[in-house]
C-alpha cells in the first residue's frame, strides 16, 4: 500500500494549509481499507478519511494518520444509473455525466470535492444538493461489515448527513439522473461556472463557505456587518468579495483559519445575536 510520511497539508487540502501529518495512506480496494483501519485501532492512531480536502481545516498540530480513497475511483454508467466509487472527483462525473447526456449533476462541477466527500456533507449549490440524486450508499461500518443504505436512511439534511455523526466510511454511491441534450447541459454548466466567478474569490485557495447560512439569513451578509471584511489573523484573510470565504493569502495554517473563524463568531454573535454554524469541518 502506498503511503507518504510526513506529508505536507498543502498538497491534500483546497486551503493549501502549511504544516504536516505524520502519515497519508492510499489503500488499493476495501480489502486494504480494511486492514489498515483495524491495525490502526489495535494501535490506537487517530485517523480521518480523506476526500479532496474541500471541506476540512488540519490543524497543523494533528497527530493522526489520513486516508486517501483516491485509488476508489471506477465509474459505470447504465441508461440514467450512475455507480461510482467514493474517490471520483465530483467536478469529473458531473461532466462525464453531462456528455453521456444525463441530466442532475450540473449544480456540482464546480464543487471540488470527492463523490464521497460531497455526499457526507451533502453538498449543494444553485438550489440543488447530492440528496436530489443519490438512490444508496455502500459503505463500511466500524466492525469491517459492508452496509447498504437507500436514500431514506441517508438522514440528509442541510449540509448534513448520516455519515457526519456515525463512523462509517463512504465506499461507493448509485446515482439517479435524467436524460437530456448534452448541449443544454452543458450550457447551465457553463453559466453556473459564470456565476461562481462573478460571486466568489477565486484568487486564493478557499474551502468554499465557512458557516452555514443562519434560517432567514446570509452568514456573508453577517460578517460584513460587523466590519471584518478583509480581517485577518496571519495569512488567513476574510474575503473582500464574499465575506463568508476565508482565504489563504499566503502561508496559512490551520490554526490560522480556525482562530479567525472563532473571532468571526464572537464579534457576529456580539453584536447581532445570531450564533454563525460552522460549514467545513475542523480536525484536531
Amino acid at each position: 500500500m502506498e503511503q507518504i510520511s510526513k506529508a505536507q497539508i498543502k498538497n491534500y487540502t483546497t486551503y493549501k494549509l502549511a504544516g504536516t501529518v505524520n502519515k497519508i495512506y492510499f489503500p488499493l480496494n476495501v480489502l486494504e481499507l480494511k486492514s489498515l483501519i483495524n491495525n490502526l485501532k489495535k494501535k490506537k492512531i487517530k485517523y480521518k478519511i480523506l476526500g479532496n480536502g474541500s471541506n476540512l481545516i488540519i490543524r497543523s498540530s494533528y497527530d493522526g494518520v489520513l486516508i486517501k480513497l483516491k485509488n476508489f475511483d471506477k465509474l459505470i454508467i447504465d441508461g440514467n444509473i450512475v455507480r461510482v466509487e467514493s474517490g471520483y472527483l465530483l467536478s469529473k462525473l458531473a461532466l462525464k455525466c453531462a456528455s453521456s447526456g444525463l441530466s442532475g449533476l450540473e449544480f456540482a462541477a464546480s464543487i471540488p470535492a470527492t463523490v464521497g466527500g460531497a455526499i457526507y456533507q451533502n453538498a449543494g449549490a444553485y438550489g440543488k444538493k447530492m440528496e436530489d440524486v443519490v438512490l444508496e450508499v455502500l459503505a463500511l461500518d466500524e466492525c469491517g461489515n459492508l452496509i447498504k443504505f437507500k436514500q431514506n436512511d441517508l438522514n440528509f439534511g442541510y449540509r448534513d448527513s448520516i455519515f457526519k455523526h456515525k463512523n462509517l466510511v463512504i465506499l461507493e454511491a448509485v446515482l439517479k439522473l435524467s436524460e437530456k441534450d448534452s448541449e443544454n447541459i452543458l450550457d447551465e454548466i457553463k453559466k453556473n461556472m459564470e456565476t461562481r466567478k462573478e460571486k466568489q474569490p477565486l484568487d486564493f485557495p478557499s474551502a468554499g463557505s465557512v458557516f452555514k447560512n443562519p434560517f432567514g439569513e446570509s452568514a456573508g451578509r453577517l460578517i460584513e456587518k460587523v466590519g471584518l471584511k478583509g480581517y485577518h489573523v496571519g495569512d488567513a484573510m476574510v474575503s473582500l468579495k464574499h465575506a463568508n470565504f476565508i482565504l489563504n493569502v499566503g502561508k496559512a495554517s490551520g490554526d490560522d483559519v480556525i482562530k479567525l473563524i472563532k473571532i468571526i463568531q464572537n464579534k457576529v454573535k456580539e453584536e447581532t445575536g445570531i450564533s454563525l454554524e460552522l460549514e467545513q469541518e475542523i480536525l484536531e
